[in-house]
């Protein structure tokens, strides 16, 4: 009866969720930070509930099936809509400001494992995660997480101090953050960040009220399934010919339905039928707040005081040491504040939040940059993460 519960409310609590977006806690907390909060209090109260002598727990195989299902159908929706070929449309100096935030993140992460995280538990998956992070966004940190056979716990801890940590740092970036970059770099005369006119759109805006379940979306979500199938029967065909255990299948097939998912999703996004294709967005995101909400509420409380400081601890110097190696590399290569903090925005947050930066900061013309720019993390974010990873496990 539990775990039937537990299931329900794995897939009805984001639907909730997406209903009331204009609720205070989700707008303070965005969309995925309101499925984590929710997550947390249903762990919480569980927790809670045992402490005081009544025993009571969750499925883990409802969290881990749900979690596993979820993050697997949602990054192909979501990679469906990038545009990569506008990349080519960018200008010189935004290529070069967003290589800036790539070689900033794994130089300030490689630094931050060496002295820091090496010692700890999962040191060089949580590095290599912020990676993927803070080059594409929150899916990249869960498809490494998965791809390394990362618990629940750890994974939902790393995603808890994102938010936390993010949060913050959003709001230094609305309020302080030109203030502060336009006395170090200096001031942005060529404003041309584009070659040639792009008409990419915001795919992150999930634009709820003009959203339709129509046959074309329909089949993109089927797509994304057989996808996330054909990755899964990879693994086993990998697990069979290497012999394995039959308790290694696991390791092989979770591994290969996210590799697969990254790099079938990018193929799709070239073909113009499929990325065109209406309310993708909608239904990625709301697999995405299926995802975090079965991680939270898989939370081990127990564990948490352990893994929690720690990882709060490396990715707050990672994220600050970020800004910080960005900024110098922008004052070397003659970049502007404007540009410099639209990269950051992309890279650390997604797309999704550079429309908000670029209306602050008063330059539109950055906008659609910023979005190809995102777009870009999500496609090489978590290649990028899995392969600092195995150096730093070697």
């Amino acid at each position: 009866m539990i775990a039937f519960v537990q299931l329900l409310a794995i897939f009805i609590v984001p639907i909730l969720i997406l209903r009331h977006s204009d609720f205070v806690i989700t707008r303070w907390f965005g969309t995925i930070g309101a499925a984590y909060l929710a997550g947390i209090l249903v762990a919480l109260i569980v927790y809670l509930l045992n402490v005081f002598g009544l025993s009571l727990s969750l499925s883990t195989d409802v969290g881990e099936i749900g979690s596993h299902l979820a993050i697997s159908i949602a990054i192909p929706l979501l990679l469906f809509s990038a545009n990569l070929k506008e990349a080519k449309k960018l200008s010189k100096t935004v290529l070069l400001s967003f290589m800036s935030l790539i070689i900033s993140t794994i130089f300030v992460s490689t630094i931050v494992f060496l002295f820091y995280a090496k010692q700890m538990e999962y040191g060089a998956e949580l590095s290599g995660m912020a990676i993927g992070l803070y080059t594409g966004g929150t899916p990249n940190l869960n498809a490494l997480g998965k791809i390394f056979q990362l618990d629940n716990t750890t994974i939902g801890i790393a995603n808890l101090s994102d938010m936390m940590i993010g949060a913050v740092f959003y709001v230094f970036l609305l309020l302080l953050c030109k203030p502060l970059l336009s006395k170090i770099l200096p001031t942005e005369t060529n404003r041309m960040y584009l070659k040639e006119t792009s008409n990419i759109e915001n795919t992150d805006d999930l634009q709820l009220k003009r959203f339709k379940l129509s046959k074309p979306l329909f089949k993109r979500v089927i797509l994304a399934f057989v996808i996330a199938v054909i990755g899964a029967l990879v693994g086993v065909l990998v697990w069979f010919l290497l012999q394995l255990n039959d308790d290694q299948l696991i390791d092989i097939l979770v591994p290969s339905m996210m590799i697969t998912v990254t790099v079938l999703g990018i193929a799709g996004s070239f073909n113009k039928t499929i990325r065109e294709t209406k309310g993708m967005n909608v239904v990625g995101q709301y697999f995405i707040l299926v995802f975090s909400f079965a991680l939270a509420s898989s939370l081990d409380f127990s564990r948490m005081q352990n893994l929690f400081v720690s990882i709060l601890i490396l990715y707050g110097v990672i994220t600050v040491g970020v800004f910080i190696i960005h900024t110098i590399i922008s004052k070397f290569l003659k970049i502007g504040p404007d540009c410099t903090m639209v990269t950051l925005t992309a890279g650390l947050y997604g797309p999704a939040f550079v429309p908000a930066i670029t209306k602050q900061i008063d330059n539109d013309d950055l906008t659609v940059p910023g979005l190809i720019t995102g777009s870009l993390g999500y496609a090489i974010g978590t290649f990028l993460g899995a392969l600092l990873i195995i150096i730093y496990m070697g």
